[in-house]
């Protein structure tokens, strides 16, 4: 089985906007974790995509939070572009064709509109997943 991790942030973006807009539209369950206050999601992020971009959602292992296996190379912008495991700065259409294609339940299929998880250690530091409603 495999579940959603998001890496996102709490402050001004209107990527993050059109994610929670999309979420509330359509309800699933996910871990998200904050850029903007966790120093490992954002080297992750950072790492994966070359810049800070938001959100960033990643299929991962139920008992892990890193791509269940290697996204594709970039060859330009990582915005709205599927890279099997991995999705940036999506729209609604690649979005939803992303979690279909990888068994991710939304929108009142089995998706659970509460994300708050509790604090998750990593790699020996603790990351604190924020929740949106």
């Amino acid at each position: 089985m495999a579940r959603l991790v998001v890496y996102g942030r709490s402050g001004y973006c209107p990527d993050m906007m059109r994610w929670d807009r999309w979420v509330r539209e359509h309800p699933l369950a996910y871990v998200l974790f904050d850029i903007d206050v966790d120093t490992d999601a954002r080297a992750f992020v950072v790492r994966h995509t070359g810049h800070r971009s938001v959100p960033t959602l990643v299929i991962a292992p139920d008992d892990g939070f890193d791509p269940i296996e290697d996204p594709a190379a970039l060859i330009r912008s990582a915005r709205d572009v599927d890279r099997g495991s991995m999705l940036t700065e999506p729209s609604a259409p690649t979005i939803e064709a992303f979690l279909h294609r990888n068994g991710i339940a939304f929108g009142g299929a089995g998706g659970d509109p509460s994300i708050v998880a509790p604090n998750i250690e990593r790699a020996g530091r603790h990351r604190a997943p924020i929740g949106r409603a």
